[in-house]
């Protein structure tokens, strides 16, 4: 099984629910300034590629995670994808999850700000303001979404 969580842009809100699905950041901690110093490496790196799947890695039950930036066309994404397994057999579970709401609107400035070069500092204090305001939402989710999916009461095809 493939879980894909889609937000606006892929590394942002996305990122941040695989890593806690994955356990690559713990869920009582709070978010100290190295990792939240890697995950703006990774939104600088990776944010602009909308429609690729980042593959983030695979969890305890052998689910395979990644991460996906699809703006604001998920259902098209979702679709296109169910159907290309539909159409070529493929046996391939999906299970799509949007985190577009969660994230909020600051991913998106964030982004805007980088793609035109403002300050690097500016935009890593505003990353950091965010990722302290959604770290233990977003902690919370996953731990429902990893419970949900092991209770098999996740819509997937």
């Amino acid at each position: 099984m493939k879980v894909v969580y889609c937000g606006y842009r892929g590394t942002y809100g996305a990122f941040l629910l695989a890593a806690f699905h994955l356990g690559l950041y713990k869920e009582q901690d709070i978010c100290n300034e190295k990792q939240a110093k890697k995950h703006f490496e990774i939104c600088c790196l990776y944010g602009e590629q909308y429609g690729n799947l980042i593959y983030v890695g695979m969890d305890e039950e052998l689910r395979e995670i990644y991460v996906l930036g699809c703006k604001r066309y998920f259902s098209v994404i979702k679709n296109s994808q169910i159907y290309i397994n539909r159409i070529f057999r493929l046996e391939e579970n999906l299970c799509h999850l949007d985190v577009g709401r969660l994230e909020g609107i600051m991913p998106r400035i964030i982004g805007f700000l980088l793609a035109r070069r403002v300050n690097r500092t500016i935009c890593e204090k505003l990353f950091s303001y965010w990722l302290s305001r959604k770290y233990h939402i977003f902690s919370r989710k996953a731990r429902e979404i990893k419970q949900n999916l092991k209770n098999s009461k996740m819509f997937i095809r």
